[in-house]
């Protein structure tokens, strides 16, 4: 079950974030862990477009912005990582997730988070650094955005744990 759910879940959640940037959405069956990695490409170049678009940059301000930009996603994507391993774990556990197996993912959400909110807070500090602290924010903004799409396709396709549901009962 693992698997087909996990191609199903994250394959909607992936193929939500296509949609966002007018890409061809595959069926379910076609997601494969190959196709969201050349996704997750397609879309790492395209926010990066879509920043150099929407965020007004000096040459100089390009130089210094661009290389903090590049480590800062590669920091956001192995906390990413985690997530889709959480989200495979799930996916092997539901519908019937027992209690001690509950407050492990909750335990390793709550990280994920510290973790992403602990690497934005280092870069945007950084950034600040080299760039006014307007255009800081507004980099914020159109990152924090971008996220929210993504993150509402992912949400919206892992089907919610029933109260009370579980082996343990």
């Amino acid at each position: 079950m693992n698997c087909e759910f996990f191609k199903r879940t994250l394959g909607v959640a992936v193929v939500s974030a296509p949609l966002l940037w007018g890409l061809r959405a595959p069926a379910a069956e076609e997601v494969t862990l190959d196709w969201i990695k050349s996704l997750r490409s397609d879309l790492k170049a395209d926010r990066t477009v879509l920043l150099a678009q929407q965020l007004p940059l000096s040459r100089e301000e390009s130089d210094k912005f661009w290389p903090l930009y590049r480590s800062y996603r590669a920091e956001v994507d192995k906390v990413n990582d985690e997530t889709v391993k959480l989200v495979l774990e799930y996916a092997d556990l539901y519908p019937d997730v027992p209690e001690e197996k509950a407050s492990e993912l909750i335990d390793r959400y709550l990280k994920i988070e510290a973790n992403l909110l602990k690497v934005k807070g280092k870069y945007l500090k950084k950034m600040q650094k080299v760039l006014p602290a307007t255009k800081v924010f507004h980099f914020a903004q159109l990152d924090n955005r971008l996220d929210l799409g993504v993150r509402v396709g992912l949400a919206s396709s892992i089907p919610m744990l029933a109260a009370g549901r579980n082996k343990a009962q």
